[in-house]
């Protein structure tokens, strides 16, 4: 299993790429440390200062273990993911620039490319919005999350999931990627969903 100074280091990386930024556009991540307990950012805090002595450890209850620093409102729905995907063991959740323009626009992104079998797990949903920290922002996430890797949330951002810490890494570089092209796609007009094309292989 990867460990809290993963959890760091990726956190760290986000910021360096510009997935994330401060204040509001921080975001949050964690990681499955084990069955029982999820290692989770803090609020408050830049990417910038985490350190082992300032991630807070969670109970997949909820329950805390350890909580050096100020819960996220976030942490809830990361749980509740982590409580209905066994498959999931790192979630990253971003306010990306391109991203954030589709979620406030409201527009999923279809299966377009092909890469997006392998990172997303076929196309973007977007879920309604609810307020954070509520049972129904987390069921909605949930819900139109699905078995894939990512969903968009209206109004508010971007989560993906992975096996990984790494894998979770490439996906949110990867449909922030996909999203700038979209955004400039719809520009130029229509973009066509490639499920609808029955020739296509899937392998």
């Amino acid at each position: 299993m990867e460990r809290t100074t993963d959890l760091i280091d990726v956190a760290k990386l986000l910021k360096k790429e510009g997935l994330v930024s401060d204040g509001v556009n921080k975001g949050s991540i964690s990681l499955r440390l084990n069955k029982t307990e999820i290692a989770v950012s803090p609020s408050k805090l830049s990417y910038e200062e985490l350190n082992e002595n300032n991630i807070n450890i969670m109970n997949i209850d909820g329950s805390a273990i350890s909580q050096p620093s100020p819960i996220s409102r976030d942490t809830y729905f990361h749980l509740k993911i982590y409580q209905e995907r066994s498959d999931v063991n790192a979630i990253i959740h971003t306010h990306s620039k391109y991203a954030l323009a589709l979620a406030l626009a409201n527009k999923e992104i279809p299966f377009v490319i092909y890469g997006m079998k392998q990172h997303c797990g076929g196309k973007v949903d977007i879920a309604p919005f609810y307020f954070p920290n509520t049972p129904e922002c987390n069921e909605a996430i949930i819900r139109y999350l699905g078995n894939r890797n990512a969903v968009l949330l209206r109004n508010h951002g971007l989560v993906c999931v992975g096996k990984t810490l790494k894998d979770c890494y490439e996906t949110a570089v990867f449909v922030e990627s996909l999203a700038e092209s979209y955004v400039h796609a719809l520009q130029l007009g229509a973009v066509e969903d490639i499920e609808k094309w029955k020739e296509v292989n899937y392998g």
